[in-house]
């Protein structure tokens, strides 16, 4: 494999979003235990979604490959540096290596990740042309990486973590909405419905102001 081609699936991972939800993770740690939690754990549950939020965005590449050839052409995948083959290859890969991770900290700590790799996935695949319901699949995912840093310090039902990971969702869901408004060419073709497209840009933007008031 060439450098050219480790660069571009590296972009697959587009790694200041895995990054920031494994950070998520280690805050959640740290509001419900009150301290940075042991070494092991700490690496582990972020490692752990770190590859499962990866696993989500290279599988975004994936099912986005027709929208992408209008909005991204740059992208790995629509400029033809990678191939869809790899990026499944990939996909498998980093979903392994998210719920072994998780695993290594305990069932409830795998059980809680199952469901933040399927969001993923089923958002992907199925609900991010359904508009608002994808965003809120999205900004779920988001919010669970506090709560999933709870759990694995054993106090998953902590109010400081629930109010992070409340504050979350809402600024991820304004960002979402917004995100919406920029790519309204690439999304009117696959027929999304958005709110952008079915109550217009300037709604949708408005939505994002209180979204983040």
């Amino acid at each position: 494999m060439n450098t050219k081609k480790i660069k571009a699936m590296l972009r697959l991972f587009r790694p200041e979003l895995p990054l920031a939800a494994g950070i998520c993770v280690v805050t959640g740690q740290f509001l419900a235990a009150c301290r940075f939690p042991a070494l092991c754990v700490g690496i582990l549950g972020f490692l752990s979604v770190f590859a499962l939020s990866s696993t989500a965005l290279i599988l975004n590449d994936y099912f986005d490959y027709e929208v992408d050839l209008v909005n991204h052409p740059d992208r790995p995948l629509p400029s033809g540096a990678v191939s869809k083959g790899e990026v499944i290859g990939l996909s498998i890969a980093t979903t392994l290596a998210g719920l072994a991770a998780a695993a290594a900290l305990g069932l409830d700590v795998l059980l809680v990740s199952i469901p933040i790799w399927l969001i993923g996935v089923l958002y992907n695949w199925r609900f991010k042309k359904t508009g608002l319901l994808g965003n809120l699949m999205v900004c779920a995912s988001v919010a669970a990486t506090f709560i999933f840093g709870a759990v694995t310090v054993n106090d998953p039902w902590n109010g400081n973590v629930w109010v992070f990971s409340l504050m979350a969702f809402f600024i991820d869901l304004g960002e979402e909405i917004a995100g919406d408004a920029m790519d309204m060419e690439g999304d009117r073709k696959i027929n999304s419905q958005s709110i952008a497209l079915r109550k217009g840009k300037r709604f949708a933007l408005r939505v994002t102001v209180v979204m983040w008031s």
